[in-house]
């Protein structure tokens, strides 16, 4: 990994982990299942799960849950990755609840939308309890509620930013994915904006692209993107040394 990340831009920066219930079929042991996620407004994890998963059944027996995040790119050596477990309360939200955060969540997983005309799906929210990180050497332990606020600063504004750019600055999300990615997609979309970066999906593929500083105003989030596009057409434009 090029940098220690905070426990917040971690858990902004992937998409899914192992959602830990209380099993209803063998008492007394955990069921573990892959579940995607995105944080809502509020800065809470956010999962779409069907009344047929047996995770869902388990949580309507017994709300308490965990959330475990990791890293792919750490696969071969994972226990050196970084890593969290978000302990918390899972609570189901009503449609008119869900609003922004369904919205999000079906742009960062599209196929999400056909789900409700096919299965009976529901937005649940994972309100935190306590979180364990394990972010390198020296940065293990418990953080409490009390001690993080990943609310998005940007929501209110999150779903225009994306349509203008999608809509009047495709160009710019191709740049980004060619640059720094190393991928030339026939579609590329933004998904979603942060404080600390913004997400793309190239083709499908799932890119994560970091800020250089936080952005917590619609101002300093297009200063980030214009800066992020003046170094790619930068580099691209400059002429190719023969050194």
């Amino acid at each position: 990994m090029s940098r220690t990340r905070t426990a917040g831009e971690f858990l902004r920066s992937c998409r899914y982990g192992v959602l830990g219930t209380q099993s209803r079929s063998v008492p007394g042991y955990p069921f573990g299942s892959v579940t995607p996620y995105v944080l809502g407004t509020a800065g809470q994890p956010v999962i779409y799960i069907s009344t047929l998963a047996e995770h869902t059944r388990n949580i309507s027996a017994d709300p308490h849950v965990s959330l475990t995040v990791f890293d792919p790119a750490d696969a071969a050596d994972p226990q050196a990755g970084t890593r969290l477990t978000w302990l918390a309360k899972a609570r189901a939200l009503t449609t008119p609840e869900a609003g922004p955060d369904a919205e999000r969540y079906y742009r960062f997983f599209p196929a999400a939308r056909a789900y409700a005309n096919t299965h009976d799906f529901s937005f649940y929210t994972l309100s935190m309890v306590r979180l364990r990180f394990i972010g390198g050497f020296g940065k293990i332990g418990w953080i409490e509620a009390n001690e993080i606020d990943l609310a998005n600063p940007l929501a209110d504004d999150e779903a225009g930013v994306v349509e203008h750019m999608n809509n009047d600055h495709h160009d710019a999300v191709v740049t980004y994915c060619r640059h720094y990615f190393g991928h030339e997609p026939r579609d590329a979309t933004l998904v979603g904006a942060d404080p600390d970066g913004i997400d793309l999906l190239a083709d499908g593929v799932a890119l994560r692209l970091p800020f250089a500083a936080q952005a917590a105003s619609v101002q300093a989030l297009r200063q980030q993107l214009i800066d992020l596009l003046r170094v790619a057409r930068g580099v691209e434009s400059s002429p190719v040394s023969n050194a």
